[in-house]
């Protein structure tokens, strides 16, 4: 993998250099180059740091917007348009079918009932094919990783603070209307949660539980 991203920088670098000291009128149109063989099909080396870069931002975007309360966010830069949510780990039930849109919501939501919230993606595993002369550009992706949150909520009986850690499955795809208009392809269209441990006041969690794992009875 060293190598590989080795190789990746000195061609990145190499043209970037080459457009420096070459006149305007020779530079080497590096980004309309591989913008045409990612939409070709191919998947060279480009291709594959590429989709690795726009991967890690979707998944780093979901946590920021999360703590940060960005509905707005969640919806044009995370989700896909249907989605597949799986807490059931946490708070029972089954997987639920949902839209980008109509989850974002819910997380809008019930990030609101806290005062605070702090959550931290570590060790992304980013499984995608390796760039070679036989590999077929993917449109889907699963990315593992650790994740670990931290809420806040002040007025519960007890301490304010609950932590609790685990795991994310997340499924991404890439979305053809977006890499036309030349913007990140890759949204989540399923996100599963592994929870492995709890430590603090479980009522700081309990209070937005209900909206998670299963549907709205209202």
């Amino acid at each position: 993998m060293t190598l590989l991203y080795s190789r990746g920088l000195r061609l990145l670098c190499s043209n970037s250099i080459l457009n420096h000291l070459n006149p305007a009128s020779t530079r080497i149109p590096f980004t309309r180059n591989l913008s045409a063989q990612v939409m070709a099909g191919s998947y060279d080396i480009h291709s594959y740091l590429l989709d690795r870069a726009n991967i890690h931002d979707t998944v780093t975007r979901l946590t920021f917007h999360i703590d940060t309360k960005s509905v707005e966010g969640l919806i044009n830069e995370v989700y896909a348009p249907n989605l597949v949510i799986d807490y059931t780990s946490m708070f029972g039930g089954e997987p639920q079918q949902t839209t980008g849109e109509e989850w974002s919501q819910k997380v809008g939501s019930m990030m609101a009932r806290y005062d605070e919230t702090h959550h931290v993606v570590t060790g992304l595993l980013i499984q995608l094919p390796q760039p070679t002369s036989k590999a077929n550009r993917p449109d889907k992706c699963t990315v593992l990783s650790n994740v670990t949150a931290h809420m806040v909520r002040r007025n519960v009986k007890g301490e304010p603070i609950v932590h609790d850690g685990g795991r994310y499955i997340l499924d991404l795809i890439r979305l053809p209307e977006l890499e036309e208009k030349e913007e990140n392809p890759w949204r989540i269209s399923k996100q599963a949660f592994t929870a492995s441990w709890y430590d603090g006041n479980m009522e700081v969690l309990n209070a937005a539980s209900e909206n998670v794992g299963k549907e709205d009875k209202d």
